[in-house]
């Protein structure tokens, strides 16, 4: 089945008009009906059935149409393969990075450091502390910024800070017209959209409100699970209800339309930002002076004292 085949079988399949298709394809309909018919004479069968709303496939067309997007398939992906052979990026600095203060911290420090330092290239592989402990354990990275995440054997670490965790709720009735703070039988009572399963963050709530209250996070009234804190925001939003959101990531929604910041009859809710490296890689003079350098340039008032 030649390129040209294949495209053809796919436009035919989403318009299902001739004279749509020819245009798709930059033809005229007779090239296209010729088009047709050769490659129905190759193939020794009738391949579509001329109708007054359109063209529809018989039952070897619609074999071979399926053929044809599993060809064209395959074909993207070799377009993609081929196209990252140039696109290889060789960076000279593996830094992971959480989702939430790495990307927050981490890249205005990226252009301070090759301000100092313009051979220096640094990939910054964002990802989910569980996620970024692997590639630490199997010496993927040089050493990577993670959020409240346990340390493992092997592995070292060093507290830049900490963050707290802060509530956000749709505004409307009745998270807008309850007294702050919010008692936590008020709290319990709403509908709450949690974060990230195992992540480090959403084990700041789930510790913080057993140890305090002997309460298990299934106690609560449990509506969603979403995987980014941007989607939490966008539910909230929505009226879907209320969340735990990164104090670095509610900077982002402080005056957003749609949504309050509240309070709630607790104690704050921290968690700590860690540098974390493999003490068993050797770790390149580079790399060592940008993760100094991340330590030592956390920009002023970034972290909370505790207290």
């Amino acid at each position: 089945m030649l390129l040209d085949d294949i495209e053809i079988f796919t436009v035919i399949s989403e318009t299902k008009s001739l004279s749509q298709a020819a245009e798709r394809l930059y033809k005229s309909r007779p090239g296209l009906s010729r088009k047709i018919a050769n490659i129905e004479a190759r193939y020794g069968t009738k391949l579509y059935v001329r109708t007054s709303t359109g063209v529809v496939p018989t039952a070897a067309g619609q074999i071979v149409t399926k053929f044809a997007k599993k060809i064209a398939t395959l074909e993207t992906a070799l377009s993609a393969e081929l196209a990252a052979v140039d696109e290889h990026f060789d960076s000279t600095i593996e830094v992971g990075m959480s989702m939430n203060d790495g990307v927050a911290l981490l890249p205005a420090l990226v252009k301070r450091f090759h301000d100092l330092h313009p051979d220096a290239l640094v990939h910054l592989d964002a990802g989910y502390e569980p996620e970024l402990m692997e590639k630490l354990k199997s010496g993927k990275l040089d050493f990577a910024l993670l959020e409240n995440q346990p340390i493992e054997d092997g592995i070292s670490c060093e507290t830049l800070g900490f963050k707290r965790l802060l509530f956000c709720a749709p505004d409307r009735p009745p998270y807008n017209s309850v007294p702050q703070p919010v008692k936590i039988e008020t709290l319990l009572e709403w509908p709450m959209i949690i974060y990230e399963w195992n992540s480090g963050r959403h084990m700041v709530g789930n510790r913080h409100f057993r140890e305090r209250y002997g309460l298990s996070l299934t106690d609560h009234n449990m509506v969603a699970c979403f995987d980014t804190h941007e989607a939490m925001v966008n539910g909230a939003k929505a009226g879907l209800g209320w969340a735990c959101i990164p104090e670095c990531v509610a900077e982002r929604y402080r005056n957003e339309p749609g949504l309050i910041w509240f309070k709630v009859d607790t104690d704050p809710m921290r968690y700590p930002v860690d540098l974390a490296w493999h003490t068993g890689r050797v770790i390149s003079p580079l790399a060592l002076e940008f993760k100094d350098f991340i330590r030592d340039n956390v920009p002023a008032g970034y972290f909370r004292k505790q207290g």
